[in-house]
C-alpha cells in the first residue's frame, strides 16, 4: 500500500470511529461500550497523527496516545506498532493480505410497527432531495426498515445504536478470516451463487471475538470478560 493510500485509510478510519462513537453516545450505550468505543477513536487518531508526522515531518492538534480497550488505560509501548504492515490473513501479492470481516449482532423488534414508521420518516428525510417518489413510499417490512435507518445514520450496522428502544441488541459474534477471493456480485445468492457469508472450505478463521449482553443490574462486576479468541496464536497478531 502506498504512504497516500495508508493516510487516506488512516483518515477514514478517524471519520468512521467518531461517527460510531457519537452514535454510542446517543443511544445511550452502557459504560463499557462507550469506553470501547473512545479507545477505537483515540487509537484511531493517534495512527493518523503518527503518519502525518512520519511522511510530512508535520502534527495534527491532537495529543493522544494509544490505548489498551480492556480495563484502565495502560501506558502506549515506547513506539507505536507499525499497523502498515498485516500480519495475518492470506498473501495478496506486494505484501498485501486479504481477509474477511464477518459481524453479526442479533436484535428484538419489540415493536414491528413502530419501527416501520421511523423507517419511513427517515426514508422522507434521506431522500426527498433525491427521489420524491421514492422519499414518499412508505417502508413495509423490517429488513427494508433496518436498511433504511442504517443508511440514514454512518452506512454502518453502528447506526441501530441510534434506536435502543426499537432495536433493542441482543448477543453478537465478529468473525475475522482469511480468504483467498474477493467479494464479487457477478454470482448472486438469487441466481444460485454461493452465500458471501458463508466460510469457504479453503478459507481459515482467524478470530472470534464474541459480544455477549449481559444484565448488568444483576453483576458485583457490570463489565463482562471477553472470551478467549478460537485461535489463540493468530488473534494474538491482531
Amino acid at each position: 500500500m502506498s504512504t497516500e493510500a495508508q493516510i487516506d485509510a488512516a483518515l477514514e478510519a478517524v471519520v468512521s470511529a467518531a461517527r460510531h462513537h457519537r452514535a454510542v453516545l446517543q443511544a445511550g450505550a452502557p459504560e463499557e461500550r462507550i469506553w470501547r468505543a473512545y479507545v477505537a477513536l483515540n487509537n484511531a487518531t493517534v495512527r493518523y497523527d503518527d503518519l502525518i508526522s512520519e511522511i510530512y515531518d508535520e502534527v495534527t492538534p491532537w495529543d493522544c496516545e494509544y490505548l489498551e480497550s480492556d480495563g484502565e488505560p495502560e501506558a502506549p509501548p515506547a513506539a507505536p506498532p507499525d499497523r502498515s504492515r498485516p500480519t495475518g490473513g492470506v498473501p495478496v501479492g506486494d505484501g498485501a493480505l486479504m481477509v474477511s470481516v464477518r459481524h453479526r449482532r442479533d436484535y428484538v423488534i419489540p415493536e414491528p410497527a413502530r419501527l416501520l414508521s421511523l423507517a419511513t420518516e427517515a426514508r422522507g428525510t434521506s431522500w426527498a432531495a433525491v427521489d420524491s417518489t421514492h422519499a414518499a413510499r412508505p417502508v413495509t417490512d423490517v429488513g427494508e426498515a433496518v436498511n433504511e435507518l442504517v443508511q440514514a445514520g454512518d452506512g454502518t450496522v453502528a447506526a441501530l445504536d441510534a434506536y435502543p428502544e426499537d432495536l433493542v441488541p441482543g448477543n453478537g459474534v465478529l468473525l475475522v478470516n482469511a480468504l483467498h477471493r474477493p467479494l464479487t456480485f457477478a454470482d448472486a445468492p438469487a441466481s444460485g451463487g454461493p452465500d458471501p457469508l458463508h466460510l469457504g472450505p479453503d478459507e481459515t478463521q482467524l478470530y472470534r471475538m464474541d459480544e455477549e449482553i449481559v444484565d448488568e443490574e444483576s453483576l458485583d462486576d457490570p463489565v463482562p470478560t471477553p472470551r478467549d479468541p478460537v485461535n489463540g496464536s493468530a488473534a494474538r497478531l491482531w
